[in-house]
């Protein structure tokens, strides 16, 4: 049986989360009443009155293997520890199916069955605690047997991740030597909390990277309560390690693994808060850390994250990491094993595969171009609308990047792609405010819209309509709501003519053939008819987002 825990990493730093052995996956608990690393059974234990070996063994042969199994990469789900490296301790983080050795994920499952139908031709027969006993010997015999464990694919890429662990005695790590042997990327542990900085860091990183290595720097997350402490870690973070805008460099990565105590819908916070900070500042995509029973039970399973790379730790002996919590549907890392002994490293160090070749590995380390820089150069029609960019990437509130240019803007962060903004509705949604503003981030580019000669484009909080008979009017809230479930554009409303606006009780929007008005009272939306006033202002709404989209202008300059 493997240890819970391993020694610490950080000798210099004192304090240890406990290891908690996490419990097998819901979906399989149900079918899985043996634990699947079996029972102890002391030596020379006997079997229960009234059995014997051939009994048992009858029992076994006789029932035939289940055809519903799924398959074992769906079953490896075991004992894990929690904190792979927290202060003071560096536990694996992650899950290891069966017993020390790699036992047939295959055998537990057999043996559920044969011991049912054992149990039900001897129920007269024995008592429920001759039954138990009975089946910690099935457990044991069955377990007995070695097996075969499986491995990464041999054709990717290998890494390790390292911590001053990996300095026993201050000793050096023999960067070349771990070159030699095969290991094509190393992930160096930078800081933890905000007070953390790994001392051999930036030594580890320059020379595994001078040795032709990959390289990467991960932060050991220390959630707390406020959440704006997700956003002092990841300034801690980025300050050590700087922006990674160079070639070899694989963005920044969380090391989620420690709940601080909060709650799941405040630990979801937190880590949106220092993503979303690290995108900003880097203009990257950063990697997520965590094990499978850490996302499942103290983030609820939440696939709000799952367009972040995914760095997964589960050691299930196996040639694939199985499934993926959090609606991931891949994987870019796999921490497949905390044993693995590299030349040049001291003692035993976590080993990982990157996802599935050389050439994903160098996409996925190549910080020389920003998200926006790679929409940019996708060029076509795209590149047309925009023009020619007028001043650098700019870090944009709410989270993410954008870049003026002379026709527009792009935008861009992880939650909402790169999106390409041109035209009025750019200088609208400047004008508005840009992602400080209600409608916050762009969540599609500047599209046609059902109505013929139209352009739209959708936000976070709301949309933005243009026409040339119209110009560009944003809709959102329960008005905009109400005006899609109508049919939008191609509604009998038609198209905005002016942006939301006041009226007592509530808040209103004009259309060319209508209104919609939010009452407050009721919090409900009614349909009103046009009026001659609302009617004609289509022309002067046209002019005032014409003057507008003038004075916008100034922004998309330099």
């Amino acid at each position: 049986m493997p240890p819970t825990h391993r020694p610490p990493r950080d000798s210099r730093t004192p304090d240890a989360a406990p290891d908690v052995p996490a419990g097998p996956h819901p979906r399989a608990t149900a079918s899985r009443p043996v634990p699947w690393g079996g029972l102890h059974v002391p030596a020379g234990a006997s079997l229960p009155p009234g059995t014997s070996y051939a009994t048992l063994h009858a029992a076994f042969q006789a029932q035939p293997m289940p055809a519903d199994r799924k398959p074992a990469a769906d079953r490896a789900h075991a004992r894990m520890t929690v904190g792979r490296e927290e202060i003071g301790r560096d536990a694996t983080g992650t899950e290891a199916a069966g017993r020390s050795g790699g036992q047939d994920d295959d055998v537990p499952a057999v043996i559920h069955h044969a011991v049912a139908a054992w149990r039900l031709r001897n129920a007269r027969r024995f008592s429920v605690r001759v039954l138990s006993a009975a089946t910690v010997a099935v457990t044991a015999v069955a377990l007995s047997a070695p097996t075969a464990s499986a491995a990464p694919s041999p054709t990717w890429p290998k890494g390790v991740d390292i911590a001053s662990w990996q300095h026993p005695g201050s000793a050096p790590i023999d960067w070349n030597a771990v070159k030699a042997s095969g290991v094509s990327f190393a992930i160096v542990k930078a800081t933890e909390g905000t007070e953390y900085t790994n001392p051999y860091f930036a030594a580890d990183r320059d020379a595994a990277r001078l040795a032709g290595l990959t390289v990467g720097a991960y932060h050991y997350a220390r959630p707390a309560a406020p959440i704006s402490t997700a956003v002092d870690q990841a300034r801690h973070f980025l300050a050590v390690t700087g922006l990674t805008r160079s070639a070899g460099h694989l963005a920044p990565v969380l090391d989620l693994e420690t709940t601080g105590g909060l709650d799941p819908v405040a630990l979801a916070a937190w880590t949106r808060a220092f993503l979303e900070e690290i995108e900003t500042q880097t203009g990257r995509a950063p990697i997520i850390y965590t094990y499978r029973s850490f996302w499942t039970d103290h983030m609820a399973d939440t696939d709000d994250f799952a367009l972040y790379p995914f760095w997964f730790a589960i050691y299930n002996n196996e040639d694939t990491p199985g499934w993926l919590p959090g609606g991931w549907s891949n994987w870019a890392i796999w921490q497949y094993s905390s044993s693995g002994d590299v030349p040049g490293i001291i003692g035993n160090v976590d080993m990982n595969a990157a996802c599935c070749s050389p050439a994903s590995l160098a996409a996925l380390a190549d910080g020389t171009q920003s998200e926006l820089d790679k929409r940019y150069a996708s060029g076509g029609l795209m590149r047309i609308a925009l023009g020619a960019p007028t001043n650098t990437e700019l870090a944009a509130g709410g989270g993410g990047r954008w870049r003026p240019f002379t026709n527009g803007l792009l935008f861009w962060s992880v939650r909402s792609g790169a999106r390409a903004l041109h035209g009025e509705v750019a200088r609208k949604y400047l004008a508005l405010g840009g992602s400080d503003s209600f409608l916050k981030r762009p969540l599609s580019d500047v599209e046609w819209a059902a109505a013929p000669g139209a352009h739209q484009a959708m936000f976070e909080g709301g949309w933005i309509y243009w026409s040339l008979a119209t110009g560009a009017h944003e809709v959102h809230g329960q008005i905009l709501r109400h005006y899609l479930d109508l049919g939008g554009s191609v509604s009998s409303l038609g198209l905005p003519v002016t942006d939301e606006y006041s009226v007592p009780g509530g808040r209103e929007s004009a259309f060319q053939f209508g209104r919609l008005r939010w009452m407050a009272a009721t919090n409900s939306v009614v349909l009103l008819p046009a009026t001659v006033g609302a009617t004609d202002a289509a022309p002067a709404a046209g002019a005032a987002a014409a003057g507008a989209a003038g004075a916008a202008g100034t922004a998309l300059a330099p």
